[in-house]
């Protein structure tokens, strides 16, 4: 047997999320490989989250422990969302942090990782390798934390001490990984990081998922799956939908958008623009294998660091890929990556997304590149998450 290693992560299926989607498959992939895989996790019906029973998977490497659930839960979930330090699940850190230590010691464990968010993970984390020093600890950020764009704090003694935890998990874990090289170089500079030891590790593709898509020659469907909230908007490309008024186009929404944006389409283009129920997540990749085109939309962030989780199961259908993302987003450049085609407009620029919505129109998107494609496959991916949660 290969070397151990424990997980710490409050998400894992069958929560819903895409952080339980995600550390699954880099878990299933270490025990494909023959490492045992221990994943230390939340109670089996923990407060607040939705479950999906189908994302289960099991494999003989991979054991799952569940932190038992405490006393009062659904309120330490309410007071600690007010304290804003990390998140809601802040009072996980200790029976999770107690659990792991006893786990450790039992199945002589070499390696640890967690992942975030939730951020918590981490704090757990910190607490296991002031235990043992020796112990080879990687953290995972999905996103950033203190520079995170869509988090705020309402008083600066809470971003003050969420930067103190955030710059010590950053000091003491040997390994930090992140899913894109904007992440990391805000990390860099943003938090003065030592770049040696930071590595991309980014989101991957479950390929067993897939089917054949139907082919409809009617109309080319461009599909959106997931919500579309905070800063992200559907307003601009209903505003060039409608101006273009597009003949041989679909787009497909499934999931929730802001009211009035949802009225803004269906008074200007309910012909173009159709809206669907949010389906489970194994029935949104037969939505994505059977779509002609796929649609992400990112908010209009400069620089903006945010790799998509869905963006990585778009690429798992072969699809063309449009995205309304800033130019200098890591969106932007991993479609560069991937197609050979860059289908990208700025995500506030109607007069830019028009003539994109023209050009899909009128031609048909060139294929992906399988190279580019590859590189986000689960199965293709085992040496790069190996090489990062055992630094080797």
């Amino acid at each position: 047997m290969k070397k151990s290693i424990l997980f710490i992560t409050y998400d894992f299926p069958p929560i819903l999320s895409p952080e339980s989607i995600q550390v699954q498959r880099r878990a299933c992939a270490l025990a494909r490989g023959g490492h045992r895989v221990h994943v230390l996790t939340c109670c089996e019906d923990p407060d607040f989250e939705f479950l999906d029973q189908q994302l289960c998977k099991d494999h003989e490497n991979l054991t799952i422990h569940r932190v038992n659930k405490l006393p009062g839960e659904k309120w330490l979930h309410y007071l600690c969302g007010g304290l804003e330090v990390t998140d809601r699940k802040f009072w996980w850190k200790f029976p999770a942090a107690k659990m792991a230590i006893n786990l450790i010691k039992e199945f002589q464990i070499d390696a640890l990782y967690t992942h975030s968010s939730p951020l918590v993970n981490h704090l757990a984390g910190l607490a296991v390798k002031e235990t043992d020093r020796n112990l080879q600890w990687t953290a995972h950020f999905s996103d950033p934390w203190t520079l995170n764009p869509y988090l705020s704090y309402r008083t600066g003694l809470q971003r003050k001490i969420n930067r103190m935890y955030e710059r010590t998990v950053i000091s003491r874990a040997d390994t930090i990984t992140v899913t894109s090289e904007k992440t990391k170089e805000l990390f860099v500079k943003g938090l003065n990081a030592d770049q040696d030891k930071i590595k991309v590790l980014p989101h991957v593709f479950d390929p067993t998922l897939y089917t054949r898509r139907l082919n409809d020659p009617d109309k080319k469907i461009i599909a959106h799956t997931g919500n579309i909230y905070g800063l992200r908007s559907a307003a601009p490309l209903i505003e060039a939908v409608s101006k273009v008024q597009p003949k041989n186009l679909e787009f497909h929404f499934y999931g929730r958008m802001k009211d009035d944006e949802r009225q803004l389409a269906e008074r200007k283009c309910p012909e173009q623009i159709k809206f669907f129920n949010p389906v489970p997540y194994l029935d949104s990749i037969k939505v994505l294998s059977e779509a002609d085109i796929l649609l992400v939309i990112d908010a209009p962030l400069k620089d903006s660091p945010f790799f998509p989780s869905k963006l990585a199961d778009y690429i798992g259908a072969g699809k063309p890929v449009v995205a309304l993302t800033p130019l200098s987003s890591t969106t932007t450049q991993i479609v560069r990556d991937i197609q050979k085609e860059l289908l990208v407009a700025d995500s506030a620029d109607v007069p830019s997304i028009a003539a994109l919505v023209r050009r899909l129109d009128s031609t048909e998107p060139a294929p992906l590149r399988e190279e580019g494609k590859n590189y986000y496959n689960m199965n293709n991916s085992y040496k790069n998450i190996r090489e990062s949660l055992f630094n080797e």
